[in-house]
């Protein structure tokens, strides 16, 4: 039982260690926002696995990698927002602004880095498929009815530790990050990265 569980926890090691749309957005976010921010959207990324998860035990997850309408509907989605977060940013690196400041940038709510970050993996039908076929892989007819939803927490837990690092360092150094002319590069960075995972979502 707790094997399975620290083997689970290390293949969700690896699987958050491989950048991904939530990995550029706290990372956007944290430079932007200062680490408060980044956190937020962390725990937003988070929330959106646990859903995935929770779906996928509830058997949602397997209809839709089992439907193709479904899968469309819910790749067509995650597709436009990527797109949307990529064009915000390359929008905001190509007007920039001259008298940008060195500390991050006031007036993001906790509810709007929240929400980047719960949409980002909510939208990810990615995140269905993984979590839809490697839970079985580790749940047997005589594992506890809890171990499930244990797996599904430590895949939350693994994510948003990784997830928290990243906004720790990319904080840490964000007042070099922020000044106007490498702020502007970040961001057309940042933008050109979604919109790379967006195209690669939608030609997979």
């Amino acid at each position: 039982m707790w094997t399975s569980i620290l083997a689970f926890g290390g293949v969700a090691l690896l699987a958050t260690l491989i950048p991904g749309p939530d990995t550029a957005v706290v990372i956007k976010d944290s430079i932007g926002g200062g680490r408060r921010c980044g956190l937020r959207t962390a725990l937003g990324c988070s929330t959106g696995q646990i859903l995935w998860g929770t779906a996928s035990l509830a058997g949602i997850s397997a209809l839709l990698a089992s439907s193709v309408v479904a899968f469309t509907i819910v790749k067509g989605v995650g597709v436009a927002y990527l797109c949307f977060l990529g064009g915000r940013a390359l929008i905001s690196a190509v007007r920039g602004t001259a008298d940008e400041a060195t500390s991050p940038r006031p007036g993001r709510s906790s509810r709007s880095s929240y929400r980047e970050g719960l949409l980002t993996n909510a939208l990810n039908p990615k995140t269905a498929l993984f979590m839809s076929s490697l839970l079985p892989q580790f749940v047997s007819a005589d594992s506890p009815p809890w171990l499930p939803i244990a797996l599904v927490a430590t895949t939350a837990v693994v994510s948003f530790g990784c997830m928290a690092a990243y906004s720790t360092g990319f904080a840490t150094i964000g007042h070099v990050l922020r000044r106007p002319c490498v702020r502007r590069a970040v961001d057309g960075v940042t933008g050109t990265v979604l919109l790379g995972f967006g195209a690669r979502l939608a030609i997979d």
